[in-house]
């Protein structure tokens, strides 16, 4: 027996019920070759007490008339530089708890898992590096996540910040996905643009870091 959509979406409400979700959108897209299509769910900075997640999407296969599963599995964006795992699932109990499982033990790529423990207390990993490597005449007041755009294909995903100085002075800093083996840094400080590429990002507190003090 299929599962319908709204099996699907009444399932996700209440999953994610206790957890802070900045944006969450839906989109239908066609699949060259079938009349079935894809139904795209996307997460934008959700947090909740056992796990954050800063971006990720689940893909569904629907029929033409946008009632139900063609098959019950489901992929979902485990890294951003456009890695998926695809997951099967017997019902809709067995679908929630796979999703469930997803979140709670943090199942997701070392990219997107940096990113989202950055952005759970940034201000603070900053501030910490800077106390490290005996940086102290300035300080983060405050970084603010604020995308431009909450549906993106994966092959354009970036993510956009602004980071505060000491109450004073605003930069704008993105993240890009160049392509799969390659991230962007983007700093925009007073009046120029300093870019920083990098093949992952481990080091990223360390890139903003040294960023910062080479150029403030």
């Amino acid at each position: 027996m299929n599962i319908t959509i709204e099996e699907i979406n009444n399932s996700i409400k209440d999953i994610f019920k206790e957890a802070e979700i900045l944006s969450s959108n839906s989109v239908y897209e066609k699949i060259e070759g079938t009349d079935n299509l894809k139904l795209v769910i996307f997460f934008n900075k959700m947090f909740e007490e056992k796990s954050s997640v800063l971006y990720t999407k689940i893909i569904f296969i629907v029929n033409k008339e946008k009632t139900q599963l063609v098959e019950n599995s489901f992929s979902y964006l485990y890294d951003i530089n456009c890695i998926y795992q695809k997951m099967n699932f017997v019902d809709i109990n067995d679908f929630e708890k796979k999703i469930r499982n997803i979140f709670d033990k943090k199942k997701f790529g070392r990219n997107l898992t940096i990113l989202s423990e950055f952005v759970e207390k940034p201000a603070f990993l900053i501030n910490n590096w800077f106390q490290k490597n005996d940086i102290t005449e300035y300080s983060i007041f405050n970084v603010k996540y604020g995308p431009k755009m909450y549906i993106m294909p994966c092959k354009s995903l970036f993510f956009s910040f602004n980071i505060n100085i000491d109450n004073t002075t605003d930069i704008e800093f993105i993240i890009r996905k160049e392509d799969k083996l390659k991230f962007s840094f983007s700093f925009k400080i007073y009046d120029k643009t300093i870019t920083v590429e990098k093949n992952d990002l481990d080091d990223l507190i360390e890139t903003i870091g040294n960023t910062l003090k080479n150029n403030l």
